[in-house]
């Protein structure tokens, strides 16, 4: 499958690039550091177009998404067309976390940026068509400096390598997954 991932180069991308690509499949990377940055939409899409998946990374104000929208409606009816969207599990709170090295207001802007995001997708869904989009919430995950992979912080390649599980067990079994949010355990359950 040919899978298009942005802003793969670094933490949450550059891990379901690695997992993707060691699984057979052809990445389509696109970042900054590529020449692509998701602020340029139609440049990005028209790299997307012609792939299966879209994994929608990158996030630069409301960019991911428009992206979103752009993809989308090329690929409105295409079956077998998927789109994952990351979004945060700060969208499940109405409390604005403290982050150390973040300004409460940059928080909020980052927060209101990725409901815009999610309210996209309910939209999307809601015309009952291809492409499928799943929302995927991460909780902590240590992709910036000093963070560690230890409560409260998961591990970038476990975490990319449990959502792809997730998904394919569950569309294995003939379920849809919309939404997922996962982050860091703090114990493990033993059944």
């Amino acid at each position: 499958m040919k899978i298009a991932i942005t802003g793969h180069s670094a933490g949450i991308g550059a891990a379901f690039a690695s997992e993707l690509s060691q699984r057979g499949h052809e990445i389509v990377g696109l970042s900054r550091r590529t020449g692509y940055n998701i602020r340029s939409v139609p440049k990005v899409a028209k790299q997307i177009l012609d792939c299966d998946f879209f994994i929608s990374n990158a996030q630069a104000g409301y960019a991911q998404t428009e992206l979103l929208y752009e993809v989308w409606q090329n690929w409105y009816g295409q079956e077998k067309k998927w789109i994952w969207v990351i979004g945060t599990m700060m969208t499940q709170s109405p409390k604005i976390p403290d982050i150390p090295g973040l300004e409460k207001r940059h928080i909020m802007e980052y927060k209101n940026q990725k409901q815009a995001l999610e309210t996209a997708c309910e939209n999307l869904r809601s015309q009952k068509s291809w492409p499928h989009i799943t929302v995927i919430r991460p909780g902590g995950v240590a992709t910036q400096p000093g963070q560690q992979p230890e409560f409260p912080y998961a591990e970038p390649n476990n975490w990319a390598k449990s959502v792809i599980d997730l998904i394919l067990l569950a569309t294995s079994r003939g379920l849809n997954l919309q939404e997922i949010s996962l982050g860091c355990a703090r114990h493990r359950i033993v059944l």
